[in-house]
């Protein structure tokens, strides 16, 4: 379950009811079990974490993420690249995939619609994003689509950045809003994990900009 390459979240406290949220990579495991990290990273900053500190790491599958606690062992440096090393101190947890954090924001999303019909293949419906996670999402749009059709969903994310993502559609719905005729729920299949880290990044981050502005 934890493999040398895999992306992780670090969560340490600045203060009892303040955590930091940061990213890094897992780039080695010991012999004795403990984990060596790249230097975790926010927004392109970069968090020192302090030998003796207690962390929590998350970490990310296909089908869950997972989470369990550590102690900051050493921090040292090679060719002028700062890495840690961490002792597991509890069992790991698993945190099914309904879990993950659904963050409600309005996204363009074009979705093209695969199917063995070649006519069908070409057919590409627009609508915006509902809500999204690292598991789905929301879509509002005027097409109606069958249970269980597969897309290929284009997320236009912040500053031009595009996440082409596969899904099948789980549920549909007539839309509340006078703006769209229907509500559809797309499940996400066959993403990579860079894609997914990619996407919960994204999310983690317009979270904590919704914190800062005291909206939860």
């Amino acid at each position: 379950m934890v493999e040398i390459g895999g992306k992780i979240e670090i969560i340490s406290k600045v203060t009892k009811s303040k955590n930091l949220r940061s990213f890094s990579m897992i780039q080695d495991i010991s012999d004795e079990g403990d984990l060596v990290i790249s230097l975790p990273m926010l927004e392109g900053r970069p968090i020192l974490l302090n030998p003796g500190e207690r962390v929590e790491i998350r970490l990310f599958k296909e089908e869950a993420s997972y989470l369990f606690n550590g102690n900051v062992k050493n921090r040292y440096r090679i060719n002028d690249a700062i890495f840690f090393s961490i002792i597991k101190t509890s069992p790991i947890k698993r945190i099914q995939r309904r879990e993950y954090y659904r963050l409600k924001v309005v996204l363009p999303v074009t979705s093209r619609v695969l199917d063995d019909d070649i006519e069908k293949e070409s057919q590409f419906i627009k609508g915006y994003s509902i809500d999204i996670s690292g598991g789905g999402l929301k879509l509002s749009t005027d097409y109606y689509l069958e249970l269980n059709t597969l897309v290929e969903c284009h997320i236009d994310l912040d500053k031009g950045e595009e996440l082409i993502i596969k899904g099948k559609v789980v549920r549909v719905n007539q839309a509340n809003s006078p703006d769209h005729k229907y509500e559809l729920g797309i499940s996400f299949c066959c993403i990579t994990r860079k894609v997914r880290d990619d996407l919960i990044r994204f999310i983690f981050s317009k979270q904590r900009e919704i914190r800062k502005k005291g909206l939860i």
